[in-house]
C-alpha cells in the first residue's frame, strides 16, 4: 500500500543553520502535525540548501552548501516557514 505524500517547500532555522528545501508530509496534512508526530527526532529535508550562521546570528554567505538530503533534529528547530 502506497502512502500519498506531498512536497512542501520550507525554510527551517536552527541555532547554527538555515535550511531551505523540501519536506515530504502526508497529503492534506499540516506541517506542524508532521513535525510534532515524529517518532524519531530527525526529519529529512531533500533538495536542501544549507546556510550557516555565526554566533551573533549573521549569515555566513561564503559557507553555503547544497545537499540531496539533510536530517534535522526537531528539538533544534527554532522556526519553520512555508516558501
Amino acid at each position: 500500500m502506497k502512502i500519498e505524500k506531498q512536497q512542501v517547500k520550507v525554510k527551517i532555522k536552527t541555532e547554527s543553520t538555515i535550511v531551505r528545501g523540501i519536506v515530504h508530509t502526508l497529503s492534506n496534512g499540516r506541517l506542524s502535525d508532521y513535525i510534532t508526530s515524529q517518532k524519531n527526532k530527525f526529519i529529512p529535508v531533500t533538495d536542501a540548501e544549507v546556510f550557516y550562521i555565526d554566533g551573533s546570528g549573521k549569515l555566513l554567505e561564503e559557507n553555503i552548501s547544497r545537499r540531496e538530503i539533510v536530517f534535522i533534529n526537531v528539538e533544534k528547530i527554532e522556526m519553520i516557514e512555508y516558501l
